[in-house]
């Protein structure tokens, strides 16, 4: 049927020729290239040019494929959850901060990288340039440098900083903002917060990635536009996100969401792996927090709570862990009823029918995982955005969320007997994941059609809103208002000028024998005489 959808868009448009395009993903983060990567093979599968600059290249890549290996110049990005356990800072500033250091870090040795160096100033030509969206912004130039469109991934929710660049609304008073842990409908102290957050993001953005990727950029491209300029002429931007797991929002058209791109039914498992899940006749709980936070890193304290409520369970707990670091930890028992890997290919294990809960860190791929497979969760959100996902997916029913930091065994042997033996859970992890599935088209087919879109139609400037060539007082309609205030008050002026004169000149004339303040004002003779005072009316 997709397939079948496919053709008779091509059909209807017009195949795309074969295009050369250049895909730039200077971040080492193996779950941000889970969606990436699939992009590109995708596109190479069409027969497109494709020179890709990143940290994880292929095994085997195709003729139509060449790339430029960053492995080995940025250390992979990994949290250790021991040292975030305390910080003087707020975890939604620290976190934000965290990640635009890293992301300007990665631009900084990329942009000194000697083959992306020759690249610049090679006489190559593309049709399309791809760029990772998230913390930095210093490899767009790249667009104007090959005279291309620029097309962007981002792996998340839209960002503030991304819905000002698109001309996107940001709807602070439903929609909340990246790093909150914030629901759709919030109190007024919640909407409070979350507008100044928003605006708090986007300064930190301005003076912690936005200039610094400034001098990266013009340092390898040489002087030119200013980023801020750039970043609002994307053609096109594809999000992770997804509104039936994420916020409803409005989107402008160059806005895409490919939430789920990155799932793989391709997927393997190991033989031991196979041997575990089918043998789990009470059942299996799986156990990670993805490939950046690292579960050996827990304080032995605070492990050993978790691993007393786990030892209660009739499940297994599959566990994604290097057995190695865990044995350095002293006065630690692991029970045995855990079993510990570590790799497990998660999509495909999440997905097998004796999974009955998934414990994780609230990380995004890993949620639509979840959900894509109708599995309940137990969240425990670290970093970044997990906190405002373990939201969503806790207003939706289909998870419960646990502070790592402040939990006890007893929350966690509580948890753990609610989500495994309350049915509303699975009940609406199954309805959740109808929605999430129902689609017009793959979300990996669909972020393909928007490229091939954008490459059809040289750059799909009509994508563009008109929004991004206001000022802000005409975007917020401060102009309208001013404007509205002084009509009003010019109207209201005139009408008393005109009512006083009136009052003042006709009123006299009336008959004496009329008299007013007895037949019609008895009994609100006081407001009359105030009413006459004001226009100082004399009655002959």
């Amino acid at each position: 049927m997709h397939a079948l959808g496919i053709l008779l868009v091509v059909a209807a448009v017009g195949a795309v020729d074969c295009a050369r395009i250049l895909v730039v993903l200077p971040t080492n983060t193996k779950s941000h290239y889970a969606m990436y990567g699939r992009l590109v093979h995708a596109l190479a599968n069409r027969d497109h040019q494709l020179t890709v600059i990143t940290h994880f290249t292929m095994k085997n890549p195709p003729p139509n494929v060449e790339e430029i290996n960053l492995a080995g110049t940025i250390p992979e990005l990994t949290n250790n959850l021991t040292s975030q356990q305390f910080s003087l800072k707020p975890d939604s500033i620290r976190n934000l901060e965290q990640i635009m250091l890293e992301c300007v870090h990665s631009c900084d040795i990329v942009s000194q990288n000697p083959a992306v160096r020759a690249l610049v100033n090679s006489s190559k030509t593309f049709d399309l340039v791809i760029v990772e969206v998230f913390g930095s912004e210093c490899f767009l130039p790249f667009g104007k440098r090959f005279k291309a469109p620029v097309v962007g991934l981002l792996s998340s929710v839209p960002l503030p900083w991304v819905n000002e660049q698109l001309g996107n609304p940001e709807g602070t008073a439903y929609i909340p903002a990246y790093m909150m842990e914030y629901g759709q409908r919030m109190s007024l102290w919640e909407r409070l917060i979350n507008t100044a957050a928003v605006a708090w993001a986007k300064i930190l953005y301005r003076y912690k990635s936005q200039i610094p990727s400034q001098v990266i950029a013009d340092r390898l491209f040489g002087p030119g536009p200013k980023l801020e300029a750039l970043a609002q002429n994307y053609s096109l931007i594809l999000s992770n996100s997804h509104f039936s797991i994420n916020e409803v929002r409005p989107l402008v058209p160059s806005l895409v969401e490919v939430g789920g791109l990155h799932l793989d039914n391709t997927q393997t498992m190991s033989k031991e792996l196979k041997q575990v899940l089918d043998n789990a006749h009470e059942g299996i709980i799986y156990w990670s927090f993805g490939s950046m936070s690292r579960i050996e890193t827990i304080p032995s304290e605070k492990l050993s709570q978790i691993f007393t409520a786990i030892s209660e369970l009739s499940q297994s707990v599959l566990v994604r862990l290097n057995r190695k670091m865990l044995a350095q930890l002293t006065n630690l028992t692991v029970p045995d009823n855990v079993y510990t890997m570590d790799w497990i290919p998660q999509y495909k294990t999440l997905c097998h029918p004796n999974v009955k809960l998934f414990i994780s860190h609230g990380g995004l791929l890993g949620t639509q995982e979840a959900v894509a497979c109708a599995v309940p969760m137990l969240m425990v959100p670290l970093y970044a955005d997990q906190a405002l996902n373990g939201r969503a997916m806790s207003d939706r029913g289909v998870a419960r969320v646990i502070s790592l930091r402040d939990s006890s065994a007893t929350d966690w042997r509580e948890a753990f007997h609610d989500l495994l033996a309350n049915n509303r859970y699975k009940e609406n992890a199954l309805r959740l994941k109808e929605m999430f599935l129902d689609r017009m088209l793959p979300p990996l087919e669909t972020g393909v059609y928007w490229i091939e879109y954008v490459l059809r139609h040289k750059g799909a400037a009509h994508l563009r809103s008109p929004a991004l060539d206001l000022s802000s007082p005409q975007y917020l309609l401060l102009d309208v208002i001013a404007l509205s205030i002084a009509i009003a008050s010019m109207t209201i002026f005139i009408l008393h000028i005109l009512f006083r004169y009136l009052c003042t000149r006709c009123i006299r004339w009336l008959p004496k024998d009329i008299v007013l303040e007895k037949k019609l004002f008895r009994r609100n003779i006081r407001l009359f005489h105030c009413f006459l005072w004001i226009y100082k009316v004399k009655l002959n």
